[in-house]
C-alpha cells in the first residue's frame, strides 16, 4: 500500500444507515455488559422515537463510552455517530467503526467530508445522526464550549434536535487515569427536545450555540457530590495520577510538584495536601492547606492563572521539548498505540508569533507554524499525557516527559487563542475569577 491508501479509502466511502441486525446484536450485547455495570438510568422527558422523520442528537462528551448512553435509551432508533478521525486507524476499532457506519471527523478542523456526509445522510437517506458538539471528551470533568460551526450545521439541517445529557460517565474512567480498572457506580441520562425545525429557522447561529452549550452542560464532580455517588476503587486510589491535570499548587504556585497517590494529592514543595473520598469529594488536609472545592474548580483555577500570566507579559512565550507522532496511513495502529513516533523537537507557544514546532520528522528537519487565531486548541483525546491537532489535514501528536505538561500546553493555547479574539471563546457562564474556585 502507498502512504495515503488508508486515508483515501476512508474518505472515499459512502456512509449508509447502520445494518438493523448488527445494530440489534450490539444493542443486546451492550445491555448485557454495560447496563448494570455502569448503573445506567434514563429519563426521557421528550421521546424522539415519536418523530416521523430524521432527528439530530447532540450530547455532552464525558467519556469514550458515551455512544452507549446516547444510543441505548433510544433503541430501536438507529444512529450514525460522528467519531474522531484518528480512531479509525486503531486496529481494535477500525472494523467496528466502519461496519457501524460511523462518520470520521477531524476535530477542530474544516472537514468538508464529514459535513457533506451528515447532510447527505439526513437529507437523502433520512438517517438519524448523533454527535458531540464539544469536539472532544471532557478534560476536567465538565463541558467545554461547542466547536465553531455547530450552529450553522444544525440550522442547515432543519430537523428536530434532541439533547442527551449523561452524568457520572467521566468519573467511571477520568481523563487523568488512562487504562485504570473502571470505577463503577451510577450514570444518569436525560433526553429532551432542544430545537424544532421552526426554532432553528428563527434563531441565529450564536443563539443556537448558546442554547446547546446550556442544554448539554454537566459537571460530574458537582453531580457526584450532590447525590453522594460512591465509586469503587477497584484496587487503585481515587486520586492516582491526578497531577497529570492538577499540576499547579494553589497555595505556593509551584508547578509539576504535585504528587497524587491513593486518595491524596500533595505538593512536594510546600506540603499543601488534599484527601479525596470515593464520591470524589475533595477536602483540605488541615487548616494550613488551600484547596479548591472540586477537582474541576482546581482545573479552572489553573486555567485562570495561565491566562493571567499571558495577559501580564506582552512578550509571553512558553517552550518545552516534545515528541512528534503521526498516523501511518499504510497500516493500522496496534497494541493501544495512538500514533507512530517520527521525531523530536521544541514546541513553542508565543503571544506574538503563535504556535511552532521545530525539530525532526523521519530523520529530517521539520517545522510547523500556526497563528493563535487559527489554532483554537489541542485535542486531549485519550488521556492527559497526549495532545494532538490537525495540520494540513493530517494529525500531529505531541507527548512530553513531564506529567502535567500536556495539560499546561493545551490550556495556554486555549487562552492565547481567546485573548487574540479567536472564534472559540469560553462558555459565557465561565468566570475568570480565582475566588470562584474556592467557593
Amino acid at each position: 500500500m502507498t502512504k495515503k491508501n488508508l486515508h483515501k479509502k476512508l474518505y472515499s466511502r459512502r456512509i449508509h444507515k447502520p445494518n438493523s441486525f448488527l445494530y440489534w446484536v450490539i444493542y443486546r450485547l451492550a445491555i448485557l455488559v454495560y447496563k448494570k455495570k455502569y448503573g445506567m438510568h434514563r429519563n426521557i422527558v421528550d421521546d424522539p422515537r415519536k418523530e416521523n422523520g430524521p432527528i439530530i442528537v447532540v450530547a455532552n462528551h464525558a467519556s469514550r463510552n458515551d455512544y452507549l448512553f446516547a444510543a441505548m435509551p433510544l433503541y430501536p432508533l438507529k444512529f450514525n455517530f460522528l467519531a474522531a478521525y484518528n480512531e479509525f486507524f486503531r486496529i481494535n476499532l477500525a472494523l467496528l467503526f466502519r461496519v457501524m457506519q460511523l462518520i470520521p471527523k477531524r476535530q477542530f478542523y474544516g472537514d468538508s467530508y464529514a459535513a457533506f456526509e451528515i447532510i447527505r445522510l439526513v437529507k437523502q437517506e433520512k438517517c438519524n445522526v448523533a454527535f458531540y458538539p464539544e469536539g472532544l471528551s471532557s478534560i476536567g470533568g465538565a463541558n467545554q464550549p461547542v466547536a465553531p460551526g455547530t450552529g450553522k450545521l444544525l440550522k442547515l439541517l432543519k430537523v428536530p434536535v434532541y439533547s442527551v445529557v449523561t452524568s457520572g460517565a467521566y468519573l467511571i474512567q477520568p481523563k487523568y487515569k488512562f487504562g485504570l480498572k473502571e470505577r463503577y457506580a451510577r450514570t444518569d441520562t436525560t433526553i429532551k427536545r432542544l430545537f424544532t425545525p421552526e426554532e432553528l429557522k428563527e434563531l441565529s447561529v450564536e443563539e443556537i450555540e448558546d442554547r446547546v452549550n446550556t442544554a448539554i452542560y454537566n459537571d460530574d464532580y458537582e453531580w457526584a457530590k450532590d447525590n453522594n455517588i460512591v465509586y469503587k476503587e477497584n484496587g487503585e486510589g481515587i486520586a492516582e495520577d491526578l497531577e497529570a491535570l492538577l499540576y499547579k499548587c494553589p497555595k505556593c504556585g509551584h508547578e509539576f510538584e504535585m504528587e497524587a497517590k491513593g486518595n491524596t494529592i500533595k505538593c512536594k514543595h510546600c506540603g499543601n495536601e488534599a484527601y479525596i473520598e470515593n464520591n470524589y469529594t475533595i477536602h483540605p488536609k488541615d487548616e494550613n492547606s488551600l484547596i479548591p472545592t472540586t477537582q474541576k474548580k482546581w482545573f479552572d483555577y489553573i486555567r485562570i492563572k495561565e491566562r493571567e500570566a499571558i495577559e501580564k507579559d506582552p512578550d509571553y512565550k512558553f517552550e518545552t521539548e516534545t515528541t512528534l507522532g503521526v498516523i501511518p496511513f499504510d497500516h493500522f495502529l496496534k497494541k493501544g498505540k495512538t500514533a507512530k513516533i517520527v521525531g523530536t523537537g521544541k514546541l513553542t507557544l508565543s503571544k506574538k508569533d503563535g504556535f511552532s514546532y521545530v525539530g525532526t520528522m523521519d530523520g529530517k528537519p521539520y517545522e510547523i507554524h500556526m497563528s493563535n487565531h487559527d489554532l483554537y486548541t489541542f485535542v486531549m483525546c485519550y488521556n492527559a499525557d497526549i495532545i494532538h491537532f490537525f495540520y494540513g489535514g493530517e494529525l500531529r501528536q505531541f507527548t512530553f516527559k513531564t506529567k502535567g505538561m500536556a495539560a499546561k500546553v493545551l490550556l495556554i493555547q486555549n487562552e492565547l487563542h481567546r485573548l487574540e479574539g479567536g472564534v472559540w471563546q469560553n462558555l459565557k457562564s465561565f468566570k475568570y475569577d480565582e475566588s470562584e474556585c474556592f467557593k
